[in-house]
């Protein structure tokens, strides 16, 4: 059985959110069950069933049971304690934000036939890359366990992803990125409760993003609520994201590929897509 399991999160794959964001926190199976037994501490002692971000953070007249109920002292012990389990438990996290409105303004068809069909395509792809440098220092070569969750929108193009890579070369793919025809999953979070910590993750992501990068507020300005700080500052967690300027300069690159080689990078050699932590600027 492989030693390291990933478990990952979507966020903004709904037509209405200006960004797709892929998340994932990584670490090994004796670290997960750790994990789920702290995990089941905290939610008997305050009395949730399946933490849901959304849900969490939603007003009291969303009705959210049993969230909606909690004073704000509730909901800060509740969260930093949750906060402290995934810090404590998880070996990397690696997310990557794309805004959605400049993607589709330089994308071309070519490049969503066959490469990444969306914005969401494209996430996923990124941050397998950023997982393959990590395996790569660290020497890890065995397969790994990626779990998503069951019933997402971006399921079908995830298990896509997965059918392309083991057809264009499967010992590399394996190499890289631990991936395996069988080496994924799509799991009840009730059941799998990783997937819940994945959730607060990607939820962070995509409220950040919104709120401060995509606005153009400088890394020195920010004053970011703690909950964001406890989730997203932690040393063992790469966050990046796809600017204006980075996505059009992508874009560009592959025609003047398929210009100089008769072929699309895609075809031709592995094809990167790196995200770049960078400026805060506006991506509008």
């Amino acid at each position: 059985m492989p030693d390291f399991e990933a478990y990952c999160d979507d966020s903004g794959t709904d037509a209405n959110t200006p960004v797709a964001v892929a998340a994932c926190y990584i670490s090994s199976k004796e670290q997960w069950e750790h994990f789920v037994r702290n995990w089941d501490e905290v939610r008997e002692q305050e009395g949730f069933d399946v933490f849901h971000m959304c849900e969490f953070m939603a007003k009291p007249e969303a009705g959210h049971k049993p969230f909606c109920d909690w004073d704000n002292v509730k909901k800060d012990r509740v969260y930093r304690k949750l906060a402290s389990i995934i810090n404590t438990r998880i070996s990397r996290g690696f997310a990557i934000a794309v805004p959605k409105a400049p993607f589709d303004r330089f994308v071309f068809q070519e490049f969503k036939d066959g490469f990444a069909a969306d914005h969401y395509t494209w996430a996923i792809r990124a941050m397998l890359d950023v997982i393959s440098d990590w395996r790569a220092d660290n020497q890890i070569y065995d397969p790994m366990q990626y779990i998503f969750h069951h019933g997402s929108l971006s399921q079908d193009r995830i298990e896509q992803i997965w059918k392309s890579e083991s057809k264009l070369n499967s010992d590399l793919t394996a190499a890289r990125y631990g991936m395996s025809p069988d080496g994924i999953q799509f799991q009840d979070d009730a059941l799998f409760k990783p997937l819940q910590a994945a959730d607060i993750f990607g939820w962070q992501v995509q409220n950040h993003m919104r709120r401060t990068v995509m606005v153009g507020i400088p890394s020195s300005g920010r004053k970011a609520h703690p909950s964001v700080r406890m989730t997203l500052e932690h040393k063992l967690l790469s966050i990046a994201y796809f600017g204006t300027e980075q996505l059009e300069d992508v874009f560009s690159k592959a025609g003047l590929y398929k210009q100089n080689h008769g072929k699309w990078p895609w075809e031709d050699i592995p094809f990167r897509n790196r995200a770049k932590l960078g400026k805060a600027g506006k991506v509008y």
